[in-house]
């Protein structure tokens, strides 16, 4: 298929098509396209219909680094929702490239964008993170601190241990969604600690069942591998 502005245009309104089948099919072929098709598939994110704005992200995710560019200038616009597209998107790619603004969208003001840019952080996996997210651990906000955790948790770092078990000694909030932070930060001290350490702490009845989750999950994994 050509990469014509005439094609890509067609397919970026396929992709709001009527038909399942057409918005499917128009995103598969747009995910081909790559980097031409960047441009068209950026505005999408602010569509008010939820399936043309996944549809969008989707897309741009399969075209993975070429779009890298285009979201990072979404970050500096005042759109709120594209802004919580694009770093989601940013952490579904999962290039370094993105982190130094998602360090900046981790302070923002608005505790969704905080805690959207710890979780793609996480995502991304990169050491450099590890200091602004331990400095999200005491953010006023119990959805992002959760976020910062978890995030932590898959930093991998061992010096992370200490610290997050002295955040969960004062940790008792629970997110906008009704999770625990305490168990997010249990769950990091879990993925963070060495095998030796990890063994030790299966005698703690408070870690048991974080444990058996992590290990059900690692199962599930390996069984979908």
């Amino acid at each position: 298929m050509e990469r014509t502005p005439e094609v890509i245009s067609k397919l970026v309104a396929d992709l709001q098509h009527e038909d399942e089948f057409v918005r499917s099919q128009a995103a598969f072929a747009l995910g081909i396209m790559g980097e031409p098709a960047v441009p068209g598939l950026l505005p999408l994110l602010s569509s008010p219909a939820r399936d043309i704005r996944l549809r969008a992200a989707w897309t741009l995710g399969v075209i993975g680094g070429p779009a890298i560019p285009g979201l990072l200038v979404l970050l500096e616009q005042p759109f709120r929702q594209l802004r919580i597209e694009a770093i989601r998107i940013l952490g579904v790619i999962g290039e370094a490239r993105a982190i130094n603004h998602l360090f900046v969208a981790l302070t923002d003001f608005d505790p969704e964008i905080a805690a959207r840019s710890a979780r793609s952080l996480g995502k991304i996996g990169d050491p450099r993170a590890f200091h602004p997210l331990l400095a999200a651990l005491h953010h006023p906000e119990a959805d992002v601190r959760y976020e910062a955790a978890l995030a932590l948790g898959q930093l991998h770092q061992p010096e992370a241990v200490g610290l997050l078990e002295e955040a969960l000694a004062t940790e008792s909030d629970t997110t906008s969604w009704g999770g625990s932070v305490a168990e997010a930060l249990l769950r990091a001290i879990v993925e963070t600690a060495t095998p030796s350490e990890r063994s030790f702490m299966a005698d703690l009845d408070q870690l048991g069942p974080i444990l058996d989750k992590l290990k059900h999950e690692h199962d599930d994994s390996a069984t979908l591998e």
